[in-house]
């Protein structure tokens, strides 16, 4: 390996660069790329049977963190009030409480879109940072995390650059972030112009490459194969970066499962690219580029459209780029947005209710159909009649939580009737069906939201409350009424009846459709 190296660089053996131990990621996110270097770990002390003072020699300086510094966690792009959550929300819980706390709220189909959507807000907000953020900053972490794996990039990317680029971990997730997005050449100049990162070398060689410096690159893998540094995949994957014509012919190791984004790019380079349908969602940022198909195009963006990491008008772009070539699928959808687009753009109103209800069911089919609902509402709001689709445009109301055309479309059933009660806040005056309905009605009115949530309220925990009752609150209309009563009684004790009642009008919406 060593003698092909020296073929490419002729001058490997010249070039000496400093060995760096490699380091575990340290997130709980196994697909991020080891980009960044750790500082190394101080040896540990010998042990000598003397006492401590006797064998132990003290550090030559001790770092100092003022508790009144800046924090990350301090960091946000929303305003705590645009969301009806106190600033102070985190009370006296710990960042590790915190951290534990978010890492329980999990999804599922029959999570109601407004969780989502709250979820995600809530991770970007100003907020008061945890008691203890000064020394442990494992919440901002798992905030940054948590967008990170719905596919929130740009979002979690302000809230980096906000807190600043000088952690290494930091810096990690933001090179991710850019090889995912196709910045990647951004983030190699920071590397290069940023002498305290130290980058692993495979990022370094990569980034090298990028820059132009083929030869420094080729030079620096040469010296890692001497250190023996490198994977054998690593090694091999590098060579055929490098130099595809050189090694042409030789096996390509198979890509891993789940790749880095760092891998990721590099199977891409040498035309060994990887499909991203079964990858972590943040992989499907990768399909948007002109340069790839449109059908891994349309897949990507119907993903991400779902996840809401994308507005639903840039998902309807991909629809619209050019005619279905087959059917079914997602050629179905791609065809009834593209009629149902067609009509609102000459805005006849006939043609978009003949064309709405096919449009609902490929929403509803793919997973964006609060996306589309929002979407879709200022085009129902200029219908006087909808005629047969009056109740669709009900729930589609509803959904983009416009209360007024959603009265303006109730039909008199008890079911339209009770939904419209709670999206108006009049629970209580129209009576439930079924022992599902009567829990929704007891959270949306009750004063007390069980002992478990009251005991974490009066104890200043508000947010480890909130995550609790947003957890059981996604399990959707197959929970236990009781849990989502009190879970929607937690909501309302915490301040945020308006995202009680659109979540309770949603898990309704959801035991219907079941």
């Amino acid at each position: 390996m060593a003698t092909r190296i020296a073929s490419l660089a002729g001058l490997a053996s010249l070039l000496s660069v400093e060995a760096f131990a490699e380091t575990a990621p340290l997130s709980a996110i196994d697909w991020l790329s080891n980009s960044v270097r750790e500082e190394a770990e101080a040896p540990s002390v010998p042990s000598t049977g003397q006492p401590l003072h006797q064998s132990a020699k003290l550090p030559d300086a001790v770092t100092v963190t003022s508790l009144d510094a800046p924090v990350p966690d301090s960091v946000g792009v929303i305003d705590a009030d645009a969301l009806g959550l106190p600033v102070d929300v985190w009370g006296r819980s710990s960042a590790a409480d915190l951290s534990a706390a978010l890492s329980r709220v999990t999804f599922g189909d029959g999570t109601p879109p407004a969780i989502h959507r709250f979820l995600a807000d809530m991770l970007q907000a100003r907020l008061s940072a945890p008691i203890d953020a000064a020394v442990n900053d494992a919440f901002f972490f798992a905030r940054i995390d948590r967008l990170l794996e719905k596919g929130h990039l740009d979002e979690a990317s302000d809230l980096i650059r906000q807190a600043g680029l000088e952690d290494p971990q930091l810096f990690r997730r933001q090179f991710d972030i850019a090889l995912l997005l196709g910045r990647e050449t951004e983030s190699c100049r920071e590397i290069e112009a940023t002498p305290e990162f130290s980058p692993t070398y495979p990022a370094r060689i990569f980034c090298l490459a990028r820059l132009g410096q083929f030869d420094v690159a080729a030079l620096t893998l040469g010296n890692a194969e001497t250190l023996g540094i490198l994977t054998e995949r690593e090694d091999a994957l590098l060579l055929h970066f490098l130099d595809p014509e050189l090694f042409e012919g030789e096996p390509i190791p198979p890509a891993p499962a789940v790749p880095t984004p760092l891998q990721f790019r590099l199977y891409e380079a040498v035309g060994e690219r990887i499909a991203t349908d079964r990858l972590p969602l943040p992989f499907a940022f990768a399909d948007m580029s002109d340069t790839v198909g449109w059908k891994a195009r349309l897949n990507a963006a119907e993903r991400l459209a779902a996840s809401g990491a994308i507005p639903f008008e840039r998902l309807l772009e991909v629809y619209e780029e050019r005619a279905a070539s087959a059917s079914g699928g997602v050629w179905e959808r791609v065809v009834a947005f593209q009629a149902l687009s067609g009509a609102r753009r000459e805005n006849d109103d006939d043609a978009v209710l003949t064309h709405l209800p096919k449009a609902w069911a490929a929403a509803r089919d793919a997973g964006y159909e609060a996306a589309f609902a929002r979407w879709i509402v200022p085009t129902l709001r200029r219908v006087e009649e909808p005629g047969g689709a009056m109740h669709l445009a009900f729930e589609i109301a509803l959904l983009a939580e416009d209360v007024e055309l959603a009265a303006q479309f109730a039909n008199s059933s008890t079911e339209d009737q009770f939904l419209l009660s709670i999206a108006a806040n009049r629970v209580g005056t129209q009576p439930a069906g079924d022992a599902f309905g009567r829990a929704i009605i007891r959270g949306l009115s009750s004063v007390n939201a069980g002992p478990a949530f009251e005991a974490l309220i009066a104890d200043d925990r508000r947010g480890e409350a909130l995550f609790r009752a947003l957890d059981q609150l996604a399990e959707g209309a197959t929970g236990n009424p009781d849990t989502t009563a009190q879970s929607l009684a937690a909501l309302r004790r915490i301040g945020l009846q308006d995202l009680a009642r659109q979540i309770a009008v949603e898990l309704v919406l959801i035991e219907g459709a079941a």
